[in-house]
Order: structure tokens, then C-alpha cells, then sequence
């Protein structure tokens, strides 16, 4: 039989010299695509690319918002520009819109996370539920192209909606991510995941820039900055979105039936609760620790973008164009935290890499909110916006390397459901503070720096764990014991890659 397969490959390369040669391209340009030819993994990438479009457009919507809440209160001088004062428009200070908008659509995102994800897991709605608010958000891009004087507020509760639309496409998106593992390998998986991120900064970061060029060239205003904007914003997505979905992303069917007698409303919740009830069982000193941090850690750093637009363009009167800079430069700067994340680790190991991270976000956000006292500082604020992008490259990098470490591959996928549920049910509530600090008449400085009491938090809960080795002995069993010194280098490290896939977070501006 060997001897006749071979025959046959002889006679077949002499007829055809070129398959070999051909095969061999293909192979380069699999590999050169990043993607190893996964029509899913391509889905991934458009989408990805469509999230980083709107997480760009956001910081010029919010700057604008504020503008024109800040205009009705009255609080514009004559040179145009924000000035502090006590008039309320609605009810709040225009200078809590922003953080008012992140609260409702947090909360909203929390109580609907374990629904969608069971419709997800339980229906073949998956493909449907992803398009139709990948549609609605794209028609709500749209509409707030004419974000003016007339309309501004009704174009704010827009903005909440769009957010919480936000989480259920990454809610949809992200249930591939197995089926990309299943069909390529965990190898292949591991040089996805950092294309994947890379597409959705990347494109953020090229937003934000052709965004500031038309601006500038323009001479625009924020108000016009922010429909240049949107309008770019709605063609991309109207593109990627589409092509995301109708092209790349298929329709699938339920992987999981529903039990008898269950409703769709109570199927999340109820294995939310079972999944947390097995935690505490049976990983008191391991899991259970690392999702407790994860709920004040997440708070503190997702809230992060949101207050920090607030307080530039408010304390530092930094205009849409002005505060755009300060996150590119953050968003160049993720990258090398990222690396110094895999630095720390390989010296350390995740727990305490998490925790120096989180004193170093602290002192960061401390020390920078203390020096920026006014418009005359905003060349700080450009600097600091590179020690913000190494602290949320290290925080995210570390936060998904730990996760995918810590947790058992056999249960990897009822604990990312709890994980992204950790990460929702209190991001509302940093915003919810900032504003009340706001509303009391406390400087927006204090405001940013509550952010740090989060960071303490999830510190001391993380301090609780035993030392390395332990805790993965739990996690994983007696035999993780025997491994942790190689868990610790490489086997972090890869570890780390799947990470980022289970969860890739958006620097949400």
C-alpha cells in the first residue's frame, strides 16, 4: 500500500510540477494572514475592526455631548469655552452626562448579560441577535450625525443604548471563540489571539488619527468634529459590521437544550448561581478569590476612560480634537504594557503581577490628576496618557493570562460566562459615585481618584490567596503543584494568548 501511494505521488508530481509550488503558497499565505484560513477567526477581525471604529468615534460624541449640556446650562463663555458653574440642565450638572450615560447603559448591560448569553447557548438566535444590534447600532450612528443644540439629549439616551447594544455584540462574537479553538487548535489559537487585538487597537488608533486630520483641516469644532465623526463611523461600520456577519460569521445552531420547565428569562441566572455555589465549594482559596477581585478590579478600570474624558475636557478644557491625542497615545502604549506584563510574570507570577499593576494604575492616576490643575497643563495630560497606556496594557494582559491559568480547561466555558458577569455586575457603579462627587460639588479631581479605592479593594481580596503554588493546586489539582515552576514561564505564557482570547477588553473611550 506504501508502495503504491508512493507510485502514485511520483506520477502525479511529474504530471503536475506546480501543486507542490501552489500548496506552498497557500501555506505562506495562511500563514502570513494571521487568521489560518477560519472563516469564523475573519469574522472576528471585521468585527473587531468595527468595535475599534466605534470605540474611537465615542471620545468625540462624548466631548461634543458635553459641549451642548454644557451650552443649555449656560456654562459657555464668551470664548467658547466650559466654564464651572452651578446651573443644572435635566436636573445634573452638564459635566455628569457622561459618567450619567455609562451608569444606565452598566446597569442595563449587567441585568441583560446572563439572558443573552442563554439565548446564546439555548436557541439558534445566536447569528441573529449579533446582526439586528450590530443594525441598531449602525442606525443610531446614523441619527447622531445631527447631534446639534436641538438635539443633544435625546442623542445622550442614544448613546446609553448604543452601549448596551455594545455588550451584546461582544457577548455574540465572543461564543465563537471555542469553535475557532475546536476547528484550528489550541496552537493556532494562540496566533489568532493577539491579531485579533492587534485589528481592534489598530483600527481604533488609525480612527482616531484620520478623525484629527479632517478636524484639523477643517478647522472644526467639537460639535462638527463629532459628526465628521459619526459619519465616517456609519460607513465603516455599515461595511465591517455587514461583511462581518453576512460574509464570515455563520448561523449556528443551540449547544445546549434547554431544560424542561426552564425559561429563557431564569436560564442564565440560575447557572450563574450554580457555577458560583461550585466555586465556593470546591475553590475557596483560588477561583473564588481571583472573581471577587475581578468585580472591583474591572470597575475601576473600565470606569477609567469614561471619568478621564469628563475631567479633560471639564478641569483641562481640552477640546474633542485635544483629548482624541491623549488616548491615541494611550492606545500606542497598551502594546509595551502588555509586554511588561509578560516581563513581570515571568519573574513573579500572576497574582502579584496583577497587584503591582493595580499600584501602579493607582499611582499613576493619583499622582496625574493631582498635577493637571487647569488648561495650562495640557501637555501633561499627553504625557500621562503614555503611564495610562501601560497601566491598561499590563492590567488587561495580566487579568486574562491569570484567568486562563487559574481555571480549569474542563470548566473554561461555564467560567467565562461568570467572568464576564464579574466584570459587569458593579461597572456602574464607579460612574454612579463620580457623578454624585460631582453633583456635591467636589472637584472632578477626587472624582478620577475614587477609581483607586476599587484598585485597594480587589488587592486586599487577592492578598488572601496562599502562595502561588497552592493556589494551583486547587485550581487545577494536586498535580498543578508539581508544574507550577513551569506554569510559571512558558506555560503562562501561552496561557496568557488564550487569554486574551476568552476576553479581549476594549479600552472603552
Amino acid at each position: 500500500m506504501k508502495s503504491f501511494s508512493k507510485t502514485v505521488n511520483q506520477d502525479m508530481a511529474t504530471e503536475a510540477p506546480e501543486a507542490p509550488h501552489e500548496n506552498e503558497k497557500q501555506r505562506i499565505c495562511c500563514k502570513c494572514s494571521g487568521f489560518q484560513q477560519n472563516q469564523r477567526a475573519r469574522g472576528l477581525a471585521t468585527i473587531g475592526a468595527a468595535r475599534g471604529s466605534l470605540l474611537g468615534a465615542n471620545i468625540f460624541i462624548s466631548t461634543s455631548l458635553l459641549y451642548l449640556a454644557s451650552e443649555e446650562a449656560g456654562c459657555i463663555d464668551e470664548n467658547d469655552m466650559t466654564v464651572g458653574c452651578d446651573n443644572k440642565v435635566y436636573g445634573f450638572q452638564p459635566s455628569s452626562l457622561i459618567t450619567n450615560i455609562a451608569v444606565i447603559s452598566g446597569i442595563l448591560a449587567a441585568i441583560a448579560n446572563p439572558i443573552i448569553g442563554a439565548v446564546v447557548d439555548h436557541t439558534d438566535y445566536r447569528h441573529s441577535v449579533g446582526l439586528y444590534s450590530c443594525i441598531a447600532i449602525v442606525a443610531i450612528q446614523v441619527i447622531q450625525i445631527y447631534t446639534v443644540s436641538s438635539t443633544w439629549f435625546p442623542m445622550a439616551i442614544l448613546q446609553a443604548f448604543a452601549a448596551f447594544l455594545y455588550q451584546i455584540v461582544i457577548t455574540t462574537t465572543f461564543a465563537y471563540l471555542p469553535e475557532i479553538a475546536f476547528e484550528v487548535g489550541e496552537k493556532a489559537v494562540q496566533n489568532i489571539s493577539p491579531k485579533l487585538t492587534m485589528v481592534q487597537f489598530g483600527t481604533q488608533g488609525l480612527f482616531i488619527v484620520v478623525v484629527i486630520a479632517i478636524s484639523l483641516g477643517a478647522s472644526a469644532d467639537d460639535v462638527l468634529t463629532a459628526q465628521i465623526s459619526q459619519g465616517i463611523n456609519a460607513i465603516f461600520l455599515i461595511l465591517s459590521f455587514g461583511y462581518g456577519w453576512l460574509k464570515f460569521l455563520p448561523k449556528v445552531e443551540a449547544k445546549r437544550v434547554l431544560p424542561e420547565g426552564r425559561s429563557l428569562w431564569t436560564a442564565g441566572f440560575t447557572q450563574l448561581f450554580h457555577t458560583a455555589r461550585h466555586i465556593n465549594t470546591h475553590y475557596k482559596r483560588s477561583i473564588r478569590w481571583f472573581f471577587v477581585a475581578l468585580c472591583f478590579a474591572e470597575a475601576g478600570a473600565s470606569a477609567f476612560a469614561v471619568c478621564a474624558i469628563t475631567f479633560l475636557n471639564e478641569a483641562l478644557k481640552m477640546s474633542g480634537t485635544e483629548t482624541g491625542v491623549v488616548f491615541l497615545n494611550v492606545l500606542i502604549f497598551v502594546v509595551p504594557g502588555a509586554k511588561l506584563s509578560e516581563f513581570v510574570v515571568t519573574r513573579t507570577n500572576y497574582n502579584t503581577c496583577w497587584r503591582l499593576n493595580m499600584v501602579y494604575f493607582s499611582v499613576t492616576t493619583v499622582v496625574g490628576v493631582w498635577i493637571m490643575k487647569d488648561e495650562n497643563d495640557k501637555f501633561k495630560a499627553y504625557v500621562l496618557g503614555v503611564f495610562w497606556g501601560i497601566a491598561l496594557g499590563w492590567f488587561y494582559a495580566t487579568q486574562n493570562g491569570f484567568f486562563a491559568v487559574l481555571v480549569p480547561q474542563e470548566q473554561a466555558t461555564e467560567m467565562a460566562g461568570i467572568f464576564n458577569f464579574s466584570s459587569l455586575i458593579i461597572a456602574w457603579l464607579p460612574p454612579l459615585v463620580f457623578s454624585a462627587l460631582n453633583e456635591a460639588g467636589i472637584a472632578l479631581t477626587y472624582g478620577v481618584m475614587h477609581l483607586v479605592g476599587y484598585f485597594v479593594i480587589a488587592i486586599g481580596f487577592l492578598s488572601l490567596m496562599p502562595s502561588w503554588e497552592k493556589v494551583l493546586s486547587e485550581s487545577h489539582g494536586l498535580e498543578a503543584s508539581s508544574k507550577s515552576a513551569e506554569g510559571n514561564t512558558q506555560g503562562e505564557h501561552d496561557a496568557a494568548s488564550l487569554g486574551d482570547v476568552e476576553r479581549q477588553e476594549d479600552i472603552s473611550m
